[in-house]
């Protein structure tokens, strides 16, 4: 029952320790090109979050200190991405939200090796968010509220066609060899599963581009984000014909993202303290209070999305779209426990692309969104496919609305901007048989031997007893 599964070779910073070192440059490179615009105005959004700093009771203070509190090891005098040196205080990390505002993420290695390539704000606030003031600022409304806006600024130029954005593409498109793969070689291996025809195919083959542009015909950075694949790349297993519940291949499930397999949880209490070292699912907390009742007890599986890959949702099953909703949350939050060693006695190091090491807590923190999809096949009834924003990717674009009919493989919407993470939910009288990438033991330290699940691939079947002893999908 096996899939076919895009083999990778992911960021450094899930199995050494010592990627750090050489990623420092990146930092070090941003800080000196703010430090170089001191004086700058502010853009209304940064200034905006400036005034609710200096006004509100005890941000200030919070501010400050998840700067002095990162420790005085040179471990940390840069981020993970190598990109940014340590910021003074808070005035400095305002003037460098100011400097990105208007700057598109351009391709770099040290970046890629430590899975921040094309999310300089999370590069930029990594080390603060581990620190106990930092995960108390990050946490308050209303600074979310600030974040929020900053980035949808920043969002609003990626998407501008009228705007410069596409001059940073080019640094994606760059060739190499065997031995040092480019940008371009880095995106292309992320999405070649094990082609049926057994020929590996070019970017250009495999995405909808014009190969004799420099841009390859992307008009805006976030055009190149939300690419698309070209008919036939990524075929639905066991489509469906039409909305008639007795088709057999409406047992099956199929990837609702280009994803790599997280977790996989049965039995899902309504309320559950996700905030603990486990990271328990919290389904009235994830789904906002939307048909809960329903999901208690039931499913969820999880996978996240690297920046590099396809970025487009699509329909896991067919069926009618019940409720299409956005929940506003936080953008950068994780765990505590994966927060400094030296303040929380972590073994390991801060989680070098936070909230990677985090995803199951963000379903209940991030800003998402839900699409709730009554199944055709009524043994699966309502499920739930939710798309969590992760920092820079908080913007969720759903293209599809209530009472609409979807076919699977059909697409649903899309994340703009960064990594992401999703989910599947189901109620609890659903029960799965899940594809061996699906039950891959899933380690944080060793996400490069994890592997692509290409979208629209089988993922799971329903069954019965009869179905489950007696036949099998046609």
């Amino acid at each position: 029952m096996a899939t076919t599964a895009a083999n990778v070779s992911l960021p450094d910073s899930f199995r050494s320790k010592d990627h750090h070192k050489t990623l420092d440059r990146y930092h070090a490179n941003l800080i000196t090109r703010t430090r170089a615009c001191r004086g700058t105005k502010f853009h209304p959004s940064v200034q905006a979050l400036q005034n609710l700093i200096e006004h509100e009771p005890g941000l200030e203070e919070l501010a400050n200190s998840m700067l002095k509190e990162i420790p005085p090891s040179p471990t940390y005098d840069l981020d993970p991405s190598g990109h940014f040196p340590r910021m003074k205080d808070y005035m400095e990390m305002l003037q460098c939200f100011n400097y990105l505002l208007f700057l598109a993420p351009e391709w770099d290695h040290d970046s890629y090796k430590s899975g921040l390539v094309g999310l300089p704000f999370n590069a930029l606030l990594n080390w603060p968010l581990a620190t106990p003031s930092g995960h108390e600022f990050f946490l308050n409304d209303k600074v979310n509220r600030c974040v929020e806006d900053i980035l949808n600024v920043h969002g609003a130029y990626l998407q501008d066609p009228n705007g410069n954005s596409k001059e940073a593409l080019p640094s994606w498109f760059r060739t190499g060899s065997p031995t040092s793969p480019g940008s371009l070689d880095i995106l292309t291996e992320k999405a070649c599963p094990s082609w049926s025809d057994g020929k590996k195919k070019t970017f250009d083959q495999i995405f909808v581009t014009d190969p004799s542009d420099k841009y390859k015909g992307f008009d805006t950075w976030n055009a190149f984000f939300t690419r698309k694949f070209r008919p036939g790349i990524r075929p639905v297993d066991y489509p469906d014909k039409n909305h008639y519940p007795n088709e057999e291949s409406k047992r099956i499930i199929t990837n609702a993202c280009e994803s790599i397999f997280y977790h996989c949880a049965t039995f899902v209490e309504r309320d559950a303290l996700f905030w603990l070292k486990g990271q328990p699912y919290s389904l009235e907390n994830m789904l906002d209070g939307h048909f809960v009742d329903r999901f208690v007890h039931g499913t969820v599986y999880q996978a996240w999305l690297s920046p590099e890959s396809y970025h487009r949702w699509h329909a896991p099953v067919s069926g009618t779209i019940k409720k299409a909703i956005r929940v506003p949350g936080t953008y950068f939050a994780g765990l505590k426990y994966y927060g400094f060693p030296e303040i929380y006695g972590n073994p390991n190091i801060p989680d070098p692309s936070a909230p990677d090491r985090s995803q199951s807590y963000i379903t209940a923190m991030s800003t998402r969104a839900l699409i709730f999809i009554e199944a055709d096949n009524p043994d699966i009834g309502l499920m739930c496919f939710m798309a969590i924003g992760m920092v820079d990717v908080s913007s969720c674009k759903m293209t599809v609305k209530e009472g609409q009919q979807v076919m699977k493989g059909e697409e649903l919407g899309m994340f703009q901007i960064g990594g992401s993470s999703y989910c599947l939910v189901f109620q609890p009288q659903v029960q799965l048989d899940w594809t061996r990438e699906a039950q891959l033991p899933f380690d944080d330290d060793k996400s490069g031997l994890h592997s692509n699940i290409p979208v629209n691939k089988w993922l799971a079947v329903f069954f019965s007893l009869l179905w489950r002893y007696g036949t099998t999908a046609n």
